[in-house]
């Protein structure tokens, strides 16, 4: 058992609705942290280019995922939940995915009813049968070593598939063991409102339309976990392109004094005056 698990089944019990951060990497998990944040979430699309520099194809591996995961939960004490894509294969492979991210220190795995392309930048090739599926998330709860860890049936089939289709899959995963729903693709409140009916697991969801995600009293009535995409990792990679062009153009360093954090901020990240401690405490020459 971890604390940020326990955090993390405390934030899925309440009855309200948490934000969390959508991070990219151990920095951004850090800042989350000090800032208060209880849940981060490390989607496939960022995790791959902040760790690897690839678009969100199927270019990176379990092990690249996990190894992301590991350097997150080491420096920040945060729940992280991670996108584990299709679990990385079949219903076998989801076994060892699920094993290798807790080892990891992951409070949430969520596994996707996604059907992987095999070509990158085709139409989306649509989902998996909901048997197949139930089969994977059976077995990521299965395997789990640490029964506080949450799996999360995650599922975009209400982007892809008539409603009732969309509700019989949810009741289906609802039925595996998995302990919470992550919810791709939604695009109106009465969908929200209808999954909400057809599963007892709480909702967790992913960019909701705006006259949802504006509205907590309707958040904290049917979803726990609200996500809003990764407008954090777009501001962070816009500020390293026009810094780097700044500079690279003959602008002056004095111009870019205001856009920095201060010193002060920048040694709170990175956790100066906590090493500078130890160091006093335990260095003895």
């Amino acid at each position: 058992m971890s604390r940020a698990r326990e955090l993390f089944r405390e934030v899925l019990a309440r009855p309200t609705c948490t934000l969390a951060a959508n991070i990219f990497d151990p920095l951004s998990a850090r800042i989350a942290h000090m800032l208060g944040y209880e849940v981060c979430v490390l989607s496939g699309s960022v995790g791959k280019v902040a760790n690897l520099g690839v678009p969100d194809i199927v270019l990176s591996n379990m092990s690249d995922v996990v190894d992301h995961c590991r350097r997150i939960t080491r420096i920040a004490d945060v729940s992280l939940m991670v996108d584990a894509e299709d679990g990385f294969g079949n219903a076998v492979n989801v076994v060892r995915t699920v094993r290798e991210m807790e080892a990891a220190g992951v409070a949430g795995i969520e596994i996707e009813d996604n059907f992987v392309p095999r070509r990158f930048n085709v139409a989306d090739p649509g989902l998996v049968s909901t048997a197949e599926q139930v089969g994977k998330l059976e077995a990521a709860v299965a395997a789990r070593t640490d029964p506080t860890t949450v799996i999360v049936a995650r599922s975009a089939a209400f982007g892809l598939c008539p409603q009732d289709e969309a509700l019989d899959r949810l009741r289906a995963y609802s039925q595996t063991g998995a302990e919470a729903v992550m919810l791709t693709g939604v695009s109106s409140r009465e969908q929200i409102e209808a999954a909400h009916q057809a599963t007892p697991l709480p909702l967790c969801i992913l960019n909701p339309p705006a006259d949802a995600r504006n509205d907590q009293a309707f958040l904290d009535a049917n979803m726990r976990i609200l996500m809003l995409g990764n407008p954090t990792y777009a501001i962070a990679v816009k500020a390293i392109h026009d810094s780097l062009s700044h500079l690279n153009e003959g602008g002056a360093l004095e111009d870019l004094v205001e856009r920095q954090a201060s010193p002060a901020l920048l040694r709170q990240v990175n956790r100066t005056d906590e090493f500078l401690a130890l160091q006093d405490r335990y260095l003895r020459e």
